[in-house]
């Protein structure tokens, strides 16, 4: 029973994705609907438009969407520093920026040694 809002929820970020592949399918699959209804073109047959105008204009809005989703992200910046001993730093109080400190343990002395495996038990 949960599967199905799964699935739904898959196949929709699957569509947003692939907003542009899905304008072109329901192009070619209503070609000739569009061409004799919604073409701004289908009164002057020698242009060979067959469609294409309305297919350049849900392009251009999908493009427009986009761009409208995109600029409404937030931006953050991300910086590693490694903790130097004997390195003091201070915080200034006016700027409202927050500060992680990232240092993995185990990687702190380099071991120089080769692996070498065990040696076979002889029977």
């Amino acid at each position: 029973m949960k599967l199905i809002p799964i699935i739904c929820i898959f196949f929709g970020l699957l569509l947003q994705n692939f907003s542009k592949s899905v304008i072109y399918v329901q192009f070619w699959m209503n070609q000739t609907y569009i061409a004799n209804n919604l073409c701004e073109n289908r009164d002057k047959p020698k242009m060979h438009c067959n469609g294409k105008c309305h297919l350049k204009k849900e392009l251009e809005k999908d493009t427009q969407q986009d761009k409208n989703n995109s600029t409404n992200k937030e931006k953050f910046e991300v910086m590693f520093v490694e903790n130097v001993p004997g390195f003091s730093s201070f915080s200034v109080e006016n700027e409202l920026t927050q500060t992680a400190h990232y240092k993995e343990p185990f990687l702190v002395i380099p071991s120089f040694s080769i692996f070498h495996p065990p040696r076979a038990l002889a029977a």
